[in-house]
């Protein structure tokens, strides 16, 4: 089954959604091109030549073979125009929303999954950072093998949030935007679209635009998370809680993370502009920054990391996008006083969580029953997967939402 026919729009919506087509210019990826292949790797370092396989100590980010053995990679043997024609065979669109709190206009991509059905439920899945979208593309891959456009019981919609990807606004160089202005964007998307009630997913940096959605708007009516974006202080303050030798070992592993994993967020949240002039001046200063973390993190294959860093090369959106962890460490810094809502605040509606042992930004089950004792309907535990859940586990990931779907169909009206 292939998912031409799920980009039928339904019928009768307020909005006009216009079908969009990934073409990157000849020009731009010639130009890729040519600065790939003149960047240099530096010199040998004690730190760049030790990884962390060799020693938990050595954590200093991807070794310099690794760096220079990709960026030939890149530069002579990965084929964009392959990945931009399978990543174009999924329906996607753009469409212009006005933000009531400011007027601001935003044009928002985004990929879908329109069921023919009446009763389908809406969804909005949100991806976080270093990823895109195209997260969610293993889990389109199942839904075109198990249903069809007249048998979907779901709109799926993951858009590129505001400021990544193809997404842009109005006001981009005036004003920095916050997650309740993205969550305000993506709540007009689903009204102009025509979902008027919906279910909202984040995880990462959509975990906290997914806050923002179910705390500030009516339409959403349940929640989904696979990890919170929380404060020191709020981790500690339920230090004391029990967790299972599953939680504490992926905790550990958390640990580690926060040890040596995190210098790459206070750099984005403190000095956004003059990273991202760095980072977008060369493909081989992209591949240090934004590679490397899926290189450290996880068992990717190549053109998986390289396909997720060029979609921030060639769509220039790496410094825009950066709003996000203004907001994660002004929260941070000022334990929650900054622009990043808490979590915490979700008391009235449904509320699903899928945990992954390899998450380094785990929480306790007894965690979410103190927080949300009347509304947590649904947890879900794997045996395996990470930070970024539905690419890694596809199958568990959709399984998940697909039972929080029919826990929340018994509790609420669409």
């Amino acid at each position: 089954m292939t998912s031409a026919g799920f980009g039928v729009v339904p019928l009768g919506i307020p909005g006009t959604p216009t079908p969009f087509t990934i073409r990157i210019p000849d020009a731009d990826i010639s130009q890729f091109s040519s600065l790939a292949k003149v960047g240099i790797t530096g010199a040998p370092s004690f730190y760049n030549t030790r990884n962390v396989t060799d020693s938990p100590e050595y954590a200093f980010g991807v070794t310099r073979d690794w760096f220079s053995n990709t960026a030939d990679y890149w530069a002579n043997d990965f084929d964009w125009r392959s990945h931009e024609k399978y990543w174009n065979t999924f329906p996607q669109f753009t469409i212009n929303v006005t933000a009531p709190s400011d007027g601001q206009i935003f044009n928002l991509h985004f990929a879908a999954m329109f069921s023919q059905r009446e009763d389908a439920v809406p969804i909005i899945l949100s991806h976080g950072w270093p990823s895109s979208w195209l997260d969610f593309i293993p889990m389109f891959e199942l839904l075109t093998g198990k249903y069809t456009p007249d048998t979907l019981p779901y709109h799926i919609i993951t858009p590129s949030i505001p400021d990544y990807g193809f997404s842009t606004r109005s006001d981009l160089t005036e004003t920095e935007l916050t997650y309740e202005n993205a969550a305000e964007a993506l709540n007009e998307l689903m009204k102009a679209l025509g979902f008027d009630a919906y279910i909202a997913h984040g995880g990462d940096v959509g975990s906290g635009i997914t806050v923002a959605l179910g705390a500030n708007h009516e339409e959403v009516k349940a929640v989904h998370f696979n990890n919170f974006l929380l404060t020191q202080s709020e981790r500690e303050a339920l230090s004391d809680l029990p967790i299972t030798p599953a939680e504490n070992a992926s905790f550990a592993l958390a640990a580690q993370y926060m040890y040596s994993g995190l210098g790459y967020m206070f750099e984005q949240g403190t000095k956004p502009g003059a990273l991202a002039l760095v980072v977008e001046s060369s493909p081989l200063a992209m591949l240090g920054w934004i590679g490397a973390i899926y290189a450290e993190y996880t068992d990717y294959s190549l053109d998986t990391i390289l396909g997720q860093v060029s979609w921030y090369w060639y769509t220039k959106s790496y410094g825009r996008g950066l709003w996000s962890y203004r907001g994660v460490w002004q929260a941070f810094l000022r334990d929650r006083a900054g622009t990043l809502p808490s979590p915490l605040t979700i008391t009235n509606k449904p509320l699903g969580y899928s945990w992954f042992p390899g998450e380094v930004l785990t929480i306790a089950k007894s965690w979410l029953d103190h927080w949300f004792p009347e509304n947590l309907v649904q947890f879900s535990t794997h045996e395996s997967g990470g930070h970024f859940a539905a690419f890694d586990d596809p199958a568990g990931f959709l399984a998940d939402i697909e039972e929080f779907v029919t826990i929340v169909k018994d509790k609420v009206k669409f």
